[in-house]
């Protein structure tokens, strides 16, 4: 079934809410204002999106029957099972499109005392604190922050998927700038952090330049440009 222009709008304002206000409940007062939904239109898209497994709804009769919704946000990012162990990291001030996914798709999710509770309680399955275990499950999300818990968290990294929830370099990367070695090789450029390798590197590589870009928490990393040296015919 294709959503209808209003259908989709409360889906995005929903999801822009849930990503960056870390908002979970709506009430229809809520989605009224946020959208500009006519009251019977509004009505109308709750209805066909809650058929459809969009959003969930609760009714609070101590408040006068009042519905309460939720988005289903697995529903509207459909993608493969997950696996195995993910650390995210939220030293951040927001939760990206991928931490969301990640945290609200693994069976358990665990988090430090350094992280706050309210930007993970309405999107886990199953959410407890993190005391040094791993539980047996087919998918773990460890939620940490990087500036205060890495010490935690670092002997699980060999066997652990990164999601960093800091800025679009990062995600187009795949791995935090400021928290791994990062080696990109793009055809005559490359770009790589600074390590007890660099030296090597400039046998080969000529530096060009530096790009210094934001990471984790908003920390920042000074990345080298390096240039393929061309060999020399004899």
């Amino acid at each position: 079934m294709r959503l209808t222009p209003a259908q989709r709008l409360v889906l995005y304002y929903m999801a822009f809410e849930v990503v960056y206000h870390g908002k979970t409940w709506f009430t229809f007062e809520d989605l009224k204002r946020g959208t500009g939904l006519a009251v019977r239109t509004l009505r109308a898209a709750l209805v066909s999106l809650r058929k459809q497994g969009y959003i969930e709804s609760y009714m609070l009769p101590s408040q006068g029957r009042r519905l309460l919704h939720r988005l289903k946000i697995e529903k509207l990012i459909p993608e493969p099972e997950l696996q195995g162990l993910y650390l995210v990291d939220v030293a951040g001030d927001v939760l990206t499109p991928d931490a969301v996914s990640v945290i609200s798709r693994v069976d358990v999710v665990l988090y430090t005392e350094n992280v706050p509770i309210k930007k993970i309680e309405g999107l886990a399955k199953r959410l407890e604190p993190y005391k040094g275990e791993v539980p047996e499950a087919s998918s773990v999300a460890i939620v940490f922050n990087s500036l205060l818990d890495w010490e935690r968290v670092a002997g699980l990294a060999p066997r652990a998927r990164y999601i960093c929830a800091s800025n679009a370099l990062d995600k187009a990367i795949g791995v935090c700038l400021t928290c791994g070695d990062v080696d990109l090789d793009l055809r005559t450029i490359r770009i790589k952090s600074p390590g007890a390798d660099i030296g090597n590197l400039l046998d080969s590589y000529d530096i060009v330049g530096t790009i210094t870009v934001d990471g984790c928490g908003g920390r920042k990393a000074e990345l080298l440009v390096l240039k393929k040296r061309e060999l020399k015919s004899k």
